[in-house]
């Protein structure tokens, strides 16, 4: 699991794929306890002292694993107690982001956009190998990024 802070009100969360071995991530109802289970740790282990009402975006590919992207919204009406609208993103693309060409010129469908190469998680065999030399897009910006870019066979 992998935690990174933007702000006092805005943080990141990446879960490996690994942790959901026994669980049955395509049940709607399993996945939003997982995440609660989740924010639940985070909020412990790196003593957040989330309060509030947080909007959670929600992406989960069995590839990769699940991202979250937890914003806080408002604070006025909660005194210690943390209240959470999780959004559930199904069918999003995931890209690979690469910055050397040589990493990703076997793969068929490619594209260039501000210096960096992307693919589709999906197109690649063995995310394994390559994970460690570029980082995983999702959300809104595999949008801008698919809108923007230039498409390379």
């Amino acid at each position: 699991m992998k935690v990174e802070v933007i702000n006092d009100d805005d943080f990141d969360v990446f879960i490996n794929c690994y942790n959901f071995k026994d669980i049955h991530i395509f049940v709607k109802d399993d996945i939003l306890a997982l995440i609660k289970d989740y924010i639940i740790i985070i909020n412990k282990r790196y003593r957040l002292n989330l309060s509030g009402f947080y909007k959670v975006k929600s992406y989960y590919n069995k590839k990769i694993g699940l991202f979250l992207n937890i914003i806080k919204i408002d604070d006025n009406d909660f005194s210690d107690e943390a209240d959470f609208r999780i959004i559930l993103f199904e069918n999003e693309k995931f890209l690979f982001e690469v910055e050397d060409y040589d990493l990703v010129k076997d793969i068929k469908n490619k594209v260039y956009y501000n210096d960096m190469f992307y693919v589709d998680v999906n197109d690649i065999s063995s995310l394994n190998n390559l994970i460690d030399m570029g980082r995983i897009i999702y959300g809104d910006d595999v949008k801008k990024i698919l809108f923007l870019g230039k498409m390379i066979v």
